[in-house]
């Protein structure tokens, strides 16, 4: 039987354990017992079991644990390599006290570092955002010290949109050490894009994700990023990508009336200057419009994502459906399933 189209899975993720990452702080914070990330809705996330978790995962596994899964899902579906996001930890960017929070990024990074990685399990760190000198220094280390190839960026908790440039030292360093930056959605702070005036888990969960990450590709695409710094690898993740032609062609509008003042860097229109990047977004199961998002954007905009573990994944059908998928040629399914992850990832 011939091998299935391989596979690079460009967005799982590990539950880490805050006990864990604990270990890893310097000298200066072993005696304190604050959480290591604020706290957000006290959701019921798997409705108290009735969702369960696949693969047997569960909180409160060890790293170990949560490595021998990861591995067993490699061999089990064909998929040479997994990146793996933090569940908790891209909320350390939320502490208020700089120096905590910078060395609380740094013991997260160590944990992952070591703990974590192998040569086919590659998990991405965290950084202190709201200090972009303190972000870029733990960039380095982490990329040139640790080995991490990229990190995770939640779109809340910040002061700007991540297009400002108050946010260019993280860039420059991301561009000279050829790490990714990796914007994931995520529901935690969802009140930052109105959903504190959703009632339901559901509806947060669902409007949050989207509303956090296309705020900051707006930011990101509307004041030229991409222009700023070329080799920046950078991928949008968790909210799927058929929303790509609709609020592309939305961008647009704006740059034909308003480029000049409030546009300048960019010499085409946005869904252009999009399709000359090197732009990344993640796709989610049974995406209806696909075949049109490819023909818009195409096929080398796009990853692949398991969100193993998390209730919401769609692994492994999402991956069996791609693979046998009769409207997409297999030059396609190469580009979705695996290289455009292993060049935004270096791997």
């Amino acid at each position: 039987m011939a091998r299935a189209i391989p596979a690079i899975d460009a967005d799982g993720h590990i539950m880490e354990l805050q006990s864990e990452v604990r270990n890893y702080l310097d000298d200066r914070w072993k005696g304190r017992d604050t959480q290591l990330w604020p706290g957000g809705q006290p959701w019921d996330t798997e409705l108290s079991g009735k969702l369960e978790l696949p693969y047997g995962y569960h909180r409160g596994l060890n790293a170990k644990q949560q490595v021998d899964i990861w591995n067993r899902i490699c061999d089990d579906h064909e998929i040479d390599k997994a990146i793996l996001f933090p569940t908790g930890s891209g909320n350390m960017v939320k502490l208020q006290e700089p120096d905590y929070c910078r060395d609380v990024c740094r013991a997260a990074n160590r944990h992952f570092a070591t703990d974590y990685m192998t040569d086919r399990l590659f998990p991405v760190g965290v950084l202190p955002m709201r200090d972009p000198q303190a972000a870029a220094a733990e960039l380095e280390y982490a990329t040139n010290e640790l080995g991490l190839k990229g990190f995770e960026v939640l779109p809340d908790g910040l002061p700007f949109g991540l297009g400002d440039p108050f946010f260019d030292p993280v860039y420059e360093a991301a561009e000279k050490c050829g790490a990714t930056i990796g914007i994931h959605g995520t529901r935690h702070w969802a009140h930052e894009w109105g959903a504190g005036k959703l009632k339901t888990f559901a509806e947060v969960h669902c409007y949050a994700f989207p509303a956090g990450v296309i705020c900051n590709f707006t930011s990101v695409l509307a004041q030229g990023v991409s222009i700023r710094f070329p080799k920046l690898k950078m991928g949008f993740l968790e909210i799927g990508a058929t929303w790509l032609p609709y609020y592309l062609d939305r961008l647009d509008e704006h740059y034909e009336k308003r480029a000049e003042e409030e546009m300048p860097l960019l010499k085409k229109k946005p869904s252009d200057t999009f399709r000359d990047s090197s732009l990344k977004v993640s796709l989610e199961g049974k995406e209806t419009l696909l075949r049109e998002t490819i023909d818009f954007v195409g096929a080398e905009h796009l990853i692949y994502a398991t969100d193993v573990p998390h209730w919401d994944g769609e692994f492994p059908e999402n991956l069996e459906e791609l693979r046998d998928a009769n409207n997409l040629t297999d030059a396609e399914k190469n580009a979705i399933l695996h290289d455009n992850a292993a060049e935004l990832f270096s791997i």
